[in-house]
């Protein structure tokens, strides 16, 4: 009978470590009625290491590791808090938050991450704190931060940022505070924070912000949010929220007013200027080329390929018509 009772025990022991995993060798591990508290904080690891399929709480911090194999919520459903920074992480795979439907905080920070691609933190409903500061982050691909109902806190300062494309921060909607200061952000394009209904205190300090028509966008933003705190400058010193309405109205589109068959278009610096067909030049296509030309006694003609007033004088192309001879005029 206690062979029996022994044998049953042991079976139940070892399916209870097949279901839960096992505690590294090198770290540490409590359990409770939440799970598996885990902590390899340095612990010289260069790898992440099978950890129990019931952990909650993992601190990974100031470790060697320098890839992410593993999808955490995958192996770990009922993971909340996930501490890994302080280490030599270069990448983030898109798939390595799925499923992390409990997940609240992350630390990644003070890593040596380089980009965020598309959908990288995405669908994260109870994510709250998301710390990415002191990496090498050099681009954020659109849709990287898409869906993420009740981050309060995001953490991107101090990386290598150069822009920010149109879609990078959507539908967050309880967002607010995020940290873009220290980077090198020159340009944001429209629409690059979507529905960020929730946002108190933007910080974009030390980045060198071009505020020429290319700024618009974000500069109509920000007017219409007067509620949201910012420290975003000019690079030459100046806060965005101060530059004059009547300055940036000419770079927008809504504003330009074309005559005469123009067309507006926005250039390459958000500047909206009118695109003249014909005779017609000028700011807004209403002065002819020909007002300006003098073909003498000849008529003006717009040369058609490149847009160019000519004299025609008797069915001839020159640039100017002299006036004719009287005599011969009248011998006629």
């Amino acid at each position: 009978m206690n062979a029996e009772i022994t044998f049953h025990l042991f079976l139940v022991v070892i399916s209870t470590g097949l279901v839960k995993g096992t505690c590294p060798s090198t770290c540490s591990c409590s359990s409770d009625s939440s799970g598996s508290n885990v902590n390899c904080y340095s612990k010289n690891l260069g790898y992440i290491p099978d950890l129990p399929s019931d952990t909650f709480y993992i601190d990974l911090r100031y470790n060697s590791i320098t890839e992410i194999d593993v999808q955490f919520c995958k192996e770990m459903p009922k993971l909340k808090t996930l501490l890994i920074s302080n280490n030599q992480i270069s990448e983030i795979p898109v798939n390595t938050f799925v499923d992390c439907e409990l997940l609240q905080t992350i630390y990644l920070h003070n890593n040596k991450i380089s980009a965020i691609e598309p959908f990288t933190f995405m669908n994260l409903h109870n994510l709250r704190y998301l710390y990415l500061y002191n990496n090498e982050i050099s681009a954020i691909e659109s849709f990287a931060f898409m869906n993420l109902p009740n981050l309060q806190y995001l953490y991107v300062y101090n990386n290598k940022i150069r822009s920010l494309e149109s879609n990078t921060f959507i539908n967050m909607t309880n967002l607010y505070y995020l940290n873009l200061s220290g980077n090198n952000i020159s340009h944001i394009e429209e629409n690059a924070f979507g529905n960020l209904t929730s946002l108190s205190t933007l910080q974009l300090a030390s980045n060198p912000l071009n505020c020429d028509c290319s700024i618009y966008p974000f500069w109509s933003w920000l007017i219409e949010r007067a509620a949201i705190g910012t420290s975003a400058k000019c690079s030459d010193g100046k806060f965005v929220i101060s530059l004059r309405s009547a300055a940036l109205e000419q770079c927008n589109p809504d504003t330009c007013h074309c005559f005469n068959g123009g067309k507006c278009v926005t250039m390459a610096n958000g500047l909206a200027v009118c695109d003249c067909i014909g005779e017609w030049t000028g700011e807004l296509c209403q002065e002819s080329q020909c007002i300006s030309h003098d073909c003498g006694f000849g008529n003006c003609y717009i040369e058609p390929m490149n847009g160019t007033a000519q004299c025609v004088c008797d069915d001839t192309y020159i640039n100017y018509c002299p006036e004719r001879d009287l005599d011969m005029t009248s011998s006629n």
